[in-house]
């Protein structure tokens, strides 16, 4: 009864702290005494909870009642008992229904109180983690050396290794009571002995059922379930019905051995072997000591840069007491040089001896000073160096997969594939490797669907059978360079052509202006797929642009170079860290800024005949091509760039095929510099991206390199409308559009379309992006794209919409999807247009902007 509630409250108020202190005593082991009371003062509670009604709170009382049962897990109990008072505990300031209703889910989220855990579950929770962790790493190594018994099956030396790796499972397995796993090795490993014993190559069979094993046992390593115990037990009946047949008479196998020889009779040119046991075994630690432990030599990097004005100020003092010493004998000559037994002969020696005696022990403590400050500085950079090596990790981390992905996906695709990987020992910040994952398993894939020929294929056009893909790590400029190549057909440009035809509405012209690199750059455009049909693996239009972006989030990039018949290459570019980035730093002002290398195209020394002004703007003409220059303290607005007479240095910055030169006042070197983020508390702060330090400690500024590129490229912009107005339209204002595409061919195009037609354009990669130009560039109309990262077109719709001072803002959805729940999305949002790229035609397009917003000049 509803009226009750209130005493119940009360009486629950009252009995939940006394509960509490009961399961604080259980947790030490108090059980005689404790679970008495606990038992006691539950019973007598739950007589009253009757007065309520049908309500579900007996029943999570009966629940509380039974966590103290004989057989019963102690620790396991005491977690479930304080889940369940924490949650009740809740209900004292409720209302009757509202606590009615949590009562109910909380009496069906709680399993009734089982009897003794399993062998399982009475293991240390971390000794578990260390089981699972030893297990996939094992799982791995023994993964690799079964892929290379298959390429050389004749290698039987390679089965000890895998059987010690085995045995070594199995026992690792029976310390944390895994009797699926120990099971399951043993049966692996009893089919490996019957191998080694046979001496005879392993068959594709034997190596199919190995390889499951090896998955199976990763699994169980992780995943005690039901179903993983009864898959791994079924898997366990295969290996030891395949040991009882590999079992065969001596003869039989002497003469298959005799047969198996002779066939692999030809040399086969083996890799080699490392042991499957690291030689340098892997510390665990967690990520946060490791992050603190680097801060903290950066610190010390910093602080020892005190060091050099302390030694300046020693420095100092010494040239002044050279100067006492040169006025003290002025004042001894000016004196008449008194001897040294008359009074003020005395005084002066003395005074002389004295200060002879500083200077020699200041010089001494000097030499000492500058050993120890130069010994400290080479230690705290060592130690910074070697604390950032912590966070390395060889590339082989994640390449030591993709052998396996790409033999099992050949397979399905009913294609020869070998995987050949080199660089596998480049270090690299396990941050970046584990977001390098990604891409890199889909330019993997890829590389099998689209580019690696089918056998017939290849045959008739002279190849070998067996495709190759290569992957290859290196270091290049104090970069990480990925490579993904494979020797198939190459890109299709005629069917991209048809594509951007038939799918992205682009115009016969502007398809047949586009060489083979604009056609390979369309590739990376959301959406886009040369697929004409939808498979498991690939078209989805989910393909390259997800690989660009996030390469682009690690402040990579990413070519693409591919000759029809002779196969394709991607390569990729990216920090080797990201809390170390490789920067040319230059002096701008007084201070020092750093670009990122990775966005700078070139550095230029410009003599004063190669820079021209043309309309208003500075250009730099370099090898045939025109570079507008930025003086980069005007645009920090940090006063003048201080131009030199021997040549004015340039930071050539390429960023999505647009240039932009930046003058600054030197470039003083490339470096490896240590980045922090900017405090959160400053916000997003324009074209800075974080802080980092010099080899020598001095703290730098990082810039952000699409800010600068964005705010050069507005300048332009500006002054060339201004310089290509004519004289009679100089007063009239042009009305503003807003192009967002994460497309940089498409998001050409409609600005083409619409800059062609006198309209004033600017574009925006994504809806975030978009939504900051709004702030700053007000204009008439926004054109979106749906599917794009950070922010959606459907999201920057719905905020355009909702807010008070772009409401009326008109916005077109330019989309690839025509589907009407497509078309439903965008007019729940409130959208004024909306397109799809099918239908794209140049005509219907711009009646649509001119029927919003009308003509491109503004009215006089």
């Amino acid at each position: 009864m509803s009226s009750l509630w209130p005493l119940m409250q009360e009486e629950l108020g009252r009995l939940l702290p006394q509960l509490s202190k009961l399961v604080d005593a259980m947790s030490l082991g108090e059980d005689g005494t404790a679970a008495a009371q606990w038992q006691r003062r539950l019973t007598a509670f739950q007589g009253a909870t009757s007065v309520l009604g049908d309500t579900a709170l007996p029943a999570v009382v009966n629940r509380l009642l039974g966590l103290w049962k004989l057989g019963n897990d102690r620790h396991a109990s005491v977690a479930q008992a304080r889940r369940l008072l924490l949650a009740i505990s809740e209900l004292v300031t409720l209302d009757f229904p509202l606590a009615t209703a949590q009562l109910k889910v909380l009496a069906e989220s709680t399993p009734a109180p089982a009897a003794t855990a399993s062998k399982a579950e009475q293991v240390n929770p971390r000794l578990r983690v260390l089981f699972a962790t030893e297990v996939a790493d094992k799982c791995a190594a023994m993964e690799r050396v079964l892929l290379q018994l298959e390429q050389s099956p004749e290698r039987l030396e390679l089965i000890a290794p895998l059987m010690r790796a085995t045995h070594s499972i199995k026992g690792a397995a029976r310390a944390v009571r895994s009797e699926a796993a120990v099971s399951l090795a043993h049966a692996f490993e009893d089919r490996l002995s019957a191998a080694q014993k046979q001496k005879q190559p392993l068959d594709s069979g034997v190596l199919d059922l190995a390889l499951r094993a090896v998955d199976h046992i990763r699994r169980l390593g992780s995943d005690d379930s039901e179903a993983s115990v009864a898959a791994a037990a079924k898997l366990r009946t295969e290996l030891q019905q395949s040991t009882l047949a590999a079992a065969q008479p001596s003869e039989v196998v002497a003469a298959k051995t005799a047969s198996a020889a002779a066939g692999l009779a030809k040399p086969v040119a083996a890799k080699t072997y490392i042991d499957i046991e690291d030689t340098d075994p892997i510390l665990r630690v967690r990520a946060s000591h490791v992050s603190r432990l680097i801060a903290l030599a950066g610190t010390g990097m910093v602080e020892n840069r005190r060091l050099r004005a302390f030694g300046e100020r020693q420095q100092r003092l010494r040239r002044e007491l050279g100067e006492a010493s040169r006025l003290l004998d002025d004042l001894h000559h000016h004196l008449g040089a008194p001897r040294a037994h008359t009074p003020v002969g005395a005084q002066l020696a003395g005074i002389r001896q004295q200060l002879g005696h500083s200077r020699h022990a200041i010089n001494e403590w000097l030499d000492e000073f500058g050993a120890y400050q130069r010994e400290s500085a080479d230690l705290t950079e060592r130690l910074y160096h070697n604390a950032s090596q912590t966070r390395l990790r060889p590339f082989a981390d994640i390449a030591a997969t993709y052998p396996r992905m790409i033999r099992d996906l050949g397979r399905q695709l009913g294609k020869r594939v070998r995987l050949s990987i080199s660089g596998d020992n480049v270090a690299v910040d396990r941050d970046v490797l584990d977001r390098l994952d990604a891409p890199l398993t889909h330019l993997l894939r890829n590389a099998i669907d689209h580019g690696i020929e089918d056998a017939a294929t290849r045959l008739q056009r002279g190849k070998l059978e067996e495709g190759e893909i290569r992957l290859c790590a290196s270091y290049r400029a104090g970069m990480l360079a990925i490579e993904v190549a494979d020797d198939g057909g190459g890109i299709d440009y005629p069917g991209v052509r048809q594509k951007l035809l038939s799918e992205q509405g682009m115009s016969a012209e502007a398809v047949a202006a586009l060489d083979d690199d604009a056609l390979a750059e369309s590739l990376f455009a959301a959406g886009f797929t040369t697929r004409h049909e939808v498979s498991e693996i690939s078209g989805r239009g989910v393909g390259l642009d997800v690989v660009r972006q996030m390469l682009k989030q690690l402040e990579g990039s990413v070519r693409l170079h591919s000759t029809p018949g002779g196969g394709t290459r991607f390569h990729l570019l990216v920090p080797i860290s990201r809390a170390v980035t490789r920067a040319v730093a230059t002096h701008v002002a007084g201070e020092t800024y750093a670009f990122p290398l990775l966005r700078i195209e070139r550095l230029v020394r410009a003599p004063a005949a190669a820079i021209h002004s043309y309309e208003g703007m500075q250009y730099l003409t370099f090898n045939g091509q025109n570079i507008g220059l930025v003086p980069l303290a005007e645009q920090l607005a940090l006063g003048v760039t201080q131009h030199k007479a021997d040549g004015t240095d340039i930071v050539v910055v390429a960023q999505d095929g647009r240039r932009a030169g930046f003058v600054v006042d030197a470039v003083l070197g490339e470096f490896d510099l240590a980045t922090r983020p900017l405090d959160a508390r400053l916000g997003r702060v324009a074209d800075l991206a974080a802080l980092a330090l010099m080899p020598d400690g001095e703290p730098v500024v990082l810039l952000d390199t699409e800010d600068l590129m964005r705010g050069a490229l507005e300048v332009e912009r500006r002054i060339s409308r201004l310089a290509g107005r004519s004289e009679a339209d100089a007063d009239r204002p042009h009305r503003r559009v807003l192009v967002v595409d994460d497309s940089i061919s498409v998001r050409e195009l409609v600005r083409q379309l619409l800059v062609a037609r006198g309209y004033e354009v600017q574009v925006a990669v994504d809806g975030l992006d978009a939504w900051a130009r709004l702030r700053e560039w007000p204009c008439e109309l926004v054109i979106t794209d749906v599917d794009m990262p950070r922010m959606d077109g459907i999201e920057l719709t719905r905020s355009i919409k909702q807010d008070p001072r772009l409401r009326s803002l008109p916005v077109v959805i330019v989309s690839y999807r025509d589907r009407p729940e497509d078309r439903a999305r965008g007019l729940e949002v409130h959208a004024d247009a909306y397109l799809t790229k099918s239908d794209f035609q140049e005509n219907g397009f711009i009646d649509v902007v001119y029927g919003l917003i009308g003509d491109a000049l503004v009215p006089a």
